[in-house]
């Protein structure tokens, strides 16, 4: 009867023991956002014939691609507390750029160049504006978002620019071992900041500046340096996804990347990066565009209006932010 009396409490522990580990890991993001995907996913599978058909994830993928590429090193600059607006406005800016100089007789490697280096600078100078004016991020590249979007249209014209030559054109068409290659860039962008962010010291101090600046300059981290190196790096990928989407589509248009800052923003919020700084993972940030990009095409598959998408983007920015605040209180009693 003893051994019995004790059977049951341990079972009770280890039930107990099974519900806290499932409830631990049900917690973190990234699970709980791979579950709501699938579910998402299974819904959408169920209400169109078209979800699952492979058609309809080359053009999910090829159309995240873009965003995904960008988010990346957006998502280790908010990591470190830096917000950028002005991803999207460099990827029109930068593409506008290369296709110009094609337009007027530059050989495809060299507008290519010229378009990264401009793209590469002009990140930097968002770096810059925040070190030596003193703005705060978000002011920062709200201001550059409008300044580079401007620029663009006062280069195009407000047309669209197109006839470019067959070399520039594969870069954006080829496919590799029959996936698109605009996917194979993503998946390297994906890879090498997952590895980076992790194992490299520069990137990774993105969590203490991130926490807390101050700590971290005094434990002789350059926290300037870093700024104006992200940026610059998140210009510099957001220029090279506006030269690929150009070689894609085979036109540079005013409208390209519009949005695009918002919806990233969006779905690193969704995916664990906080607002504040000083948490977030590739993965998570992976997931959060993830749902994002299935967001529109759901709209798309089932036949909604296109306004729907940012109704659906702002209310799910306020669920994450809400979703944020309420965590850190929680963390805070503990």
């Amino acid at each position: 009867m003893k051994g019995q009396k004790a059977a049951a409490p341990s079972r009770a522990a280890e039930k107990g023991r099974l519900g806290t580990t499932v409830g631990s890991v049900l917690q973190k993001r990234e699970v709980s956002l791979a579950i709501l995907l699938v579910i998402f996913g299974a819904c959408l599978t169920a209400a169109t014939d078209t979800f699952l058909q492979i058609a309809n994830f080359r053009v999910l993928l090829q159309g995240m691609a873009t965003d995904m590429m960008i988010a990346i090193p957006m998502c280790i600059s908010l990591i470190a507390g830096n917000i950028d607006f002005s991803a999207g406005s460099a990827l029109c800016l930068n593409g506008a750029i290369c296709g110009l100089m094609m337009n007027h007789g530059a050989s495809v490697p060299v507008a290519i160049l010229v378009g990264l280096l401009c793209g590469f600078l002009l990140g930097a100078l968002n770096g810059a504006i925040i070190n030596q004016l003193g703005l705060t991020p978000l002011v920062a590249t709200m201001g550059t978002w409008m300044a580079y979007r401007g620029a663009a249209l006062v280069l195009l014209g407000g047309g669209t620019l197109s006839s470019f030559p067959e070399s520039f054109l594969i870069l954006g068409r080829a496919t590799v071992l029959g996936v698109p290659i605009t996917i194979v860039y993503m998946l390297i962008v994906v890879v090498a900041g997952i590895l980076l962010l992790k194992y490299s010291n520069f990137f990774h101090n993105a969590y203490f500046i991130g926490s807390n600046k101050a700590s971290a300059k005094l434990a002789g981290i350059n926290v300037e340096r870093f700024t104006v190196i992200t940026y610059a790096i998140t210009g510099a990928i957001a220029s090279f996804a506006g030269i690929i989407l150009a070689a894609r589509l085979g036109s540079c248009s005013q409208n390209a990347g519009e949005s695009l800052e918002f919806r990233n923003v969006v779905g690193l919020l969704v995916g664990g990066v906080s607002m504040d700084g000083g948490v977030g993972s590739v993965l998570g940030a992976m997931l959060g565009v993830m749902l994002m990009q299935m967001v529109g095409n759901a709209i798309t598959l089932l036949y909604l209006n296109t306004s729907y998408t940012k109704l659906i983007n702002g209310c799910i920015l306020i669920l994450a932010v809400g979703l944020d605040v309420l965590l850190k209180k929680k963390k805070a009693k503990v």
